[in-house]
């Protein structure tokens, strides 16, 4: 926590208006970061140590509205990028803004606190998952302030950080901190797929056009608490290249996934992820299989035509990074055959005889 404490515990609030007092609170904050513009403690105690995070930013979100009998890989229901992160905390615990501000009352059990900054730039902090301990409007001050108690169902407490009107990533550098994190994500394998059935595709004698999709996780930085521990979380981005063996760039570094800073909105979200994807205690109809992790797909090429590549073997590298550029990666080797005479390829039923 930078100062926030020192600074806040000498106000005494005598407020004969609601204008003075948004004056007096923009002053409060304007001090506790005046040593730094964005930097903010925990809002659990103790401030100034991490805390374990079980949800990650960018995380996928999906209920799907089919039972999980009926095949709902491909069917409707709600998918959203996770717009925050979930901070691990028991039952009850106690729960304090991390910027001095203005509170306001969501519907359910959600807090919004709206903290203005130096430079006149408007910065909102959205809490979830709890009972709520202040009124609407009424001012808080960061490590003060008991904003509510974790809800006994939840088991965390949800933090989102808007700047402006950007939905920001709190484990930005010069963000929450203290936060550190030496773990490293996984990318555990590559799908090859008929880009219109969903058929599997080999490795060998690719030809024609293919999806390509991988699944990359990420590690929470702590142990989280049981049922949630070992579950995966999003890394910051996933990217892809392709490569001749001899290094001869086909397809430069891409970038599927780039949670670093935001997220998109919601109506790309089957243009990040891949179809397979599912949420971590995933969502089948009225079923929930909770405990169970999730599967994180990542849609790196919907529909690539090989026949724009040279034939023979390649190499398929993919990369996933985090928030503080711990990098995994895989490389997988594909063979790429497209017959000059004889094309006939998993994406086309005609087949086409060329002479010469």
């Amino acid at each position: 926590m930078t100062n926030q404490n020192s600074f806040c515990a000498s106000y005494t609030f005598v407020v004969v208006s609601r204008r003075s007092l948004a004056a007096l609170v923009a002053l409060v904050a304007a001090l506790a970061f005046a040593g730094d513009a964005f930097a903010y403690g925990w809002p659990l105690r103790p401030f100034d140590k991490p805390h374990p995070i079980r949800g990650g930013f960018g995380d996928p979100r999906t209920v799907f509205s089919l039972g999980f009998l009926a095949d709902p890989w491909s069917g409707p229901g709600s998918f959203s990028f996770h717009n925050g992160i979930d901070i691990a905390a028991p039952a009850r615990t106690p729960v304090y803004p991390v910027a001095s501000g203005i509170a306001h009352i969501g519907v359910t059990a959600e807090i919004d606190v709206s903290a203005p900054r130096p430079n006149g730039t408007r910065r909102n902090f959205h809490y979830e998952h709890l009972l709520p301990n202040v009124y609407d409007g009424q001012a808080v001050i960061a490590g003060k302030t008991v904003l509510g108690w974790v809800q006994p169902s939840a088991g965390h407490v949800h933090l989102t950080e808007i700047v402006g009107t950007q939905v920001t990533n709190p484990l930005l550098k010069g963000h929450l901190a203290p936060y550190k994190d030496t773990t490293r994500p996984q990318v555990a394998l590559v799908e090859l797929t008929h880009p219109t059935s969903g058929e599997e595709v080999g490795p060998l004698g690719i030809c024609g056009r293919v999806a390509i999709s991988a699944e990359a996780y990420d590690r929470p930085a702590l142990p989280v608490p049981k049922p949630w521990n070992g579950l995966p979380i999003a890394p910051a981005t996933v990217s892809w290249k392709l490569t001749k063996l001899d290094g001869t760039v086909l397809i430069p570094l891409t970038t599927v996934a780039n949670f670093r800073t935001t997220v998109p909105g919601n109506a790309q979200f089957w243009t990040v992820y891949a179809r397979g994807t599912y949420q971590n205690a995933p969502r089948f109809g009225t079923q929930q299989f909770g405990a169970m992790p999730g599967r994180y797909l990542y849609q790196l090429s919907p529909e690539l035509d090989t026949r724009t590549l040279p034939n023979g073997v390649a190499l398929l590298t993919v990369v996933a990074t985090d928030e503080r550029q711990n990098v995994g990666a895989l490389t997988q080797r594909l063979s790429i055959y497209n017959n000059p005479h004889v094309i006939q390829c998993p994406d086309s039923t005609e087949t086409t005889t060329t002479t010469g």
